[in-house]
């Protein structure tokens, strides 16, 4: 039997969760915004239909989406990453192999049946998905990533295969490569869209028949294999074990603009604390820290200012990242500047199993043990009672200019607090 590659993914995936949450807007127009309310970053596809466009500012379209009653949310990805992780895990138990790509996308692999057809598989996976879940999905087939990305573009794109398709059963291809535009072509960056279509070569299909040796002159390998995928050669296989992460950042816009140290101070804090976080939720240390803060890029005094700072054991404590964020704090400071964003990255990522420490260690091995402890136990309260529960007091920061997010759904899947409570009588 031979393999089929799949590639899965949640239909308007942000827009989806928040009517999945809320049953009294689902078949309804909603939309969701960024960070501080303001751009659309998913819309719903009643939404789609009534012609909101994507990445507007919220402001200029506010009176339109009075009148035409759409539901207007702000972006909520704590509940995002909680029905993400569902739906992986249920993708996960049907299919054979599955590479998790993004917060709502993934490919997988199953063997494919002596009858051919998957029609049916499909159709019961997205059933359960909605049944368990209750988002919708779509389901594209193919012998390659890059031939199972377009069925799922045209699973979406034309009504009569319901969010399912399978371009591996289907002989002659080239009626359907011709319909996806080169920028929908998985792989293709803009550079190289734009180098295409210099060429004449403005689909699938001409990509697919184009000279190899064009190809590999100006893009190599990398070139090379999107074409081959699409003559329906496995180039790129699925990789189950996800790659290592390069760097953690955690930033956020303010819902106004703040110009004091101790401000700043409380802001890089608490992002440090976050980005912690997610080092030891993964098993990662950390070697390098960089703090980064500006003003509003469209001001006449336009400030940007970033300082790094290197670790040099790979710790995941927030003690010492605070400390060490602090001092950088100070570096990028000016006065009398309006910052309106800020942010830390975390760099040179390895495992926390693999630590090489030096002879001479002079923080001390019992009071390493006492930092890990400490850092546990704020986990551990924080996970069973919700994130703001307990925290270092440096990192309280004040509600007046905390991001924006006047239009947010109930977690209820993420917080005790938020679920209904049920009397008996």
């Amino acid at each position: 039997m031979s393999k089929v590659i799949l590639q899965i993914d949640g239909n308007n995936f942000y827009a989806s969760c928040e009517q999945m949450i809320d049953p009294s807007i689902k078949g309804k127009g909603v939309i969701v915004l960024s960070n501080n309310d303001g751009c659309i970053i998913a819309r719903s596809s009643e939404a789609r239909k009534m012609g909101i466009p994507m990445g507007q500012p919220y402001f200029k379209l506010k009176d339109k989406l009075a009148q035409l009653n759409i539901n207007v949310r702000s972006s909520n990805y704590e509940l995002y990453g909680d029905i993400s992780n569902r739906l992986m895990h249920l993708l996960r138990k049907n299919c054979e192999e599955l590479e998790i790509y993004s917060i709502d996308e993934a490919f997988g692999s199953i063997s494919r049946p002596p009858q051919k057809s998957l029609y049916q598989w499909g159709k019961d996976l997205r059933a359960l998905v909605y049944q368990n879940i209750g988002i919708p999905i779509s389901i594209g087939m193919g012998e390659t990533k890059v031939l199972s990305k377009i069925s799922n573009h045209l699973a979406k794109k034309i009504q009569k295969y319901s969010g399912i398709f399978d371009i591996g059963i289907i002989q002659n291809k080239d009626p359907y490569l011709k319909q996806i535009h080169i920028n929908q072509v998985w792989g293709i960056g803009k550079r190289m869209s734009i180098w295409l279509k210099n060429r004449g070569i403005t689909n699938a299909l001409e990509l697919k028949n184009m000279s190899s040796n064009q190809i590999k002159e100006k893009y190599g390998v990398v070139g090379l294999r999107i074409q081959y995928e699409l003559k329906g050669t496995l180039c790129i296989p699925i990789k189950e074990t996800q790659l290592d992460r390069k760097e953690i950042s955690v930033s956020r816009s303010f819902s106004y603009p703040i110009d004091s140290l101790e401000e700043l101070n409380k802001v890089i804090i608490k992002y440090v604390l976050m980005a912690s976080n997610k080092l030891r939720k993964n098993n990662l240390l950390c070697s390098s820290i960089t703090v980064f803060t500006n003003t509003n890029i469209y001001s006449n005094d336009f400030f940007k200012s970033e300082a790094t700072e290197k670790i040099n054991i790979p710790t995941s404590n927030s003690k010492i990242m605070i400390e060490k964020s602090l001092l950088l704090t100070n570096k990028i400071f000016k006065p009398y500047k309006k910052l309106i964003k800020a942010g830390v990255i975390l760099h040179n990522i390895q495992s926390n199993k693999y630590i090489q420490k030096p002879l001479f260690n002079g923080l001390g091995i019992q009071k390493e043990l006492h930092l890990e402890r400490l850092d546990n136990v704020i986990d551990n309260i924080n996970t069973r009672n919700g994130i703001n529960t307990i925290g270092w007091g440096s990192s309280v920061i004040e509600e007046e200019w905390k991001t924006s997010k006047r239009k947010l759904s109930n977690i209820m899947t993420t917080n005790i607090e938020n679920i209904a409570t049920i009397y008996a009588i």
